[in-house]
């Protein structure tokens, strides 16, 4: 691959990197039932793209309880919790690294040109604990995390800060920053900041939602590596 100037790749983790088998939708409702006694709380809460802060604020708000820095801390405990129980559990769907993820970052982990790390509305230990059951965790030295903001828009910043704190991306520009994701929200945030997106259809939306909202390129899955190569080149 024939890169020949600094990029920046930002992945994100559920329906992207890998499926979890629901364990972060079980792990909240266990949550919710624990300190609340309500698990039906979570029924009709939109979840796929944002960040974990926002999901929780909308939790809370349901149950008529003042979403404050305190209390979104301590659903996050006790939801880690549940959640590293929920991630080991058995389900009868596919629970597990996506298709072609090793073998790409394999590729991309391996030029000099490029820099890799995660935008993703997980809480920060959330995704420590989904990527370490999955053996991935090694696969990024940094990120930015839904405990950081609200709004996954408000996440690329800090991500690209981030990079640069590792040296050598000062002069990045915002079209040479890409944001990888399932998701129109994903597409989204790259957007707000002049950024790239790729879209993935291994979430749970297709590659038509994808293109309709924007992405600069659209794959079926990751293994589709020959067309992801090619357009970095072109970048």
């Amino acid at each position: 691959m024939r890169v020949s100037r600094p990029l920046l790749l930002l992945f994100d983790i559920d329906g992207t990197l890998l499926l979890s088998g629901r364990a972060g939708v079980r792990g909240l409702a266990l949550a919710m039932e624990r300190l609340y006694g309500r698990a039906d709380v979570m029924d009709g809460i939109e979840m796929a793209g944002r960040t974990d802060r926002a999901i929780v604020i909308d939790v809370l708000r349901a149950l008529g309880r003042n979403p404050d820095d305190a209390e979104i801390r301590r659903v996050r405990e006790v939801y880690c919790e549940c959640l590293t129980a929920e991630i080991a559990r058995p389900v009868p769907h596919f629970c597990g690294v996506l298709p072609g993820v090793g073998q790409l970052l394999d590729v991309l982990q391996g030029h000099p040109h490029l820099t890799v790390g995660l935008l993703t509305g997980n809480f920060e230990r959330g995704a420590a604990i989904k990527l370490g059951h999955f053996d991935l965790s090694r696969r990024f030295a940094f990120g930015a995390f839904g405990d950081e903001h609200v709004n996954r828009r408000d996440l690329v910043p800090i991500a690209l800060s981030r990079a640069r704190a590792l040296g050598g991306l000062d002069a990045l520009a915002p079209e040479h920053v890409i944001v990888i994701g399932d998701t129109p929200l994903d597409v989204d945030c790259a957007q707000a900041h002049g950024a790239k997106a790729i879209g993935v259809a291994t979430g749970p939306f297709d590659a038509n939602a994808l293109q309709a909202a924007g992405a600069d390129l659209v794959v079926q899955t990751l293994e589709d590596r020959d067309r992801f190569f090619e357009w970095l080149e072109a970048r």
